[in-house]
């Protein structure tokens, strides 16, 4: 994993803004809408997503409708690097027939084609060269609407300036990318549902690190600004002013913004030292395979050493048989009396094996199989690596 802090950095902040932005339509504007709502006699109430794991702080509020039912849900993992708490949130009319639901942001990681590997992605998801659209249909709309029927995609148009309807959430400018909106149709409980999904995907981030395995790049691309408008029974077109002034209502929490980033500067902390770690346990292996491969090396030489003094030795016998014919004789019958014979290892070491047999097999450390049996091979069912002797 490459931890680039400024680009990690970035990464989080809109990642974070994501998690707890609520947006409208496309294109719609943040205070008119609120102000022709409430123009209409609608009363509104805050709606406050609350962080129960870190104290109670408030993630962010928005005005719904007093008598509109609404939900959040944050969640904290902090094994997940790129994204360690997903929220999400929802409101709905008292007969739920129109909606406003905001989904959590999704970081999508991968590498170069050298190193690139599917896998565990601590948080991020591993989806090379991942586009707008497909992340939309297959990360959104198919993940979150498992029971819809008949469900079908009636078109898509680019809306590119979706941040600049949220002054208060990008309050030091939007940042660079491609915007969406993506209209589907579908059967719900019975009732025909028009909805329209909404994504942002910040430009690809390319960063880059030394490792063993040379250079590699790792790629990130940031799908955020996430929700989507529905009704049921062809009123989405009526309910849309209204739930504009839902989304564009949001009002992000600093103290919460400033806990998340406190939360992200442990865990770069934590994946540093991890890092390190690791790299110190590499150099230790390679020291260790080092010092085992220079034990093996001796182990041959001793071997080696062992043979040769072997061969030295049958050489020298067989220099003393040469010139002393009785001692010849005398091994003969020594042999014929033992019933035994000389045979020879793999490893060429000499001992005496039983004559009663044809054939006779050897480990080379100390073990030996003794048959008549030309296609006997001990190897089938014993464990080691047994040869024939000669």
């Amino acid at each position: 994993m490459i931890t680039n802090a400024k680009a990690i950095r970035v990464g989080w902040r809109l990642g974070a803004l994501a998690l707890c932005v609520a947006l409208g339509g496309c294109g719609s504007r943040a205070g008119s809408a609120l102000k022709a709502a409430m123009g209409m006699g609608t009363k509104f109430r805050a709606f406050n997503v609350v962080d129960s794991k870190q104290g109670g702080l408030v993630v962010s509020r928005f005005a719904v409708p007093e008598d509109w039912k609404a939900s959040a849900r944050v969640q904290w993992n902090y094994n997940d690097y790129y994204i360690p708490v997903r929220v999400s949130a929802r409101a709905e009319a008292p007969d739920g027939g129109s909606w406003i639901e905001f989904y959590p942001a999704e970081v999508f990681v991968w590498l170069d084609k050298a190193h690139d590997r599917p896998g565990p992605g601590s948080g991020g998801i591993h989806h090379p060269g991942i586009t707008l659209p497909e992340a939309l249909v297959r990360y959104v709309i198919l993940r979150n609407r498992t029971k819809a029927k008949n469900l079908h995609i009636l078109g898509s148009r680019a809306v590119d300036d979706l941040p600049r309807a949220f002054p208060k959430v990008f309050t030091q400018g939007a940042p660079k990318g491609q915007g969406l909106c993506m209209r589907v149709q579908y059967q719900l409980d019975g009732a025909p549902v028009d909805e329209e999904f909404y994504g942002y995907m910040g430009d690809l981030v390319t960063l880059g690190s030394s490792g063993a395995a040379g250079l590699i790049h790792e790629y990130h691309r940031n799908m955020f600004m996430v929700h989507s408008l529905g009704a049921k029974g062809g009123r989405l077109e009526a309910q849309r002013p209204l739930l504009g002034a839902i989304a564009t209502s949001l009002d992000p929490n600093p103290a919460w913004q400033k806990r998340l980033a406190e939360v992200q500067k442990m865990q770069m902390d934590y994946w540093n030292r991890r890092m390190a770690n690791t790299y110190a346990q590499i150099r230790a292996a390679g020291e260790r395979s080092r010092a085992i491969s220079a034990q093996n090396d001796q182990f041959i030489r001793n071997i080696d050493a062992g043979l040769a003094a072997n061969q030295r030795a049958r050489a020298s016998a067989g220099a003393a048989q040469a010139a002393d014919p009785g001692t010849q004789g005398s091994d003969g019958f020594d042999q014929y009396i033992r019933g035994t014979e000389h045979m020879q290892d793999q490893y060429g070491v000499v001992s005496d094996q039983s004559n009663n047999y044809n054939y006779h097999w050897a480990d080379g450390f100390g073990k030996f199989v003794h048959t008549d049996d030309a296609n006997l091979d001990p190897n089938h069912y014993l464990t080691g690596n047994y040869q024939r002797m000669t």
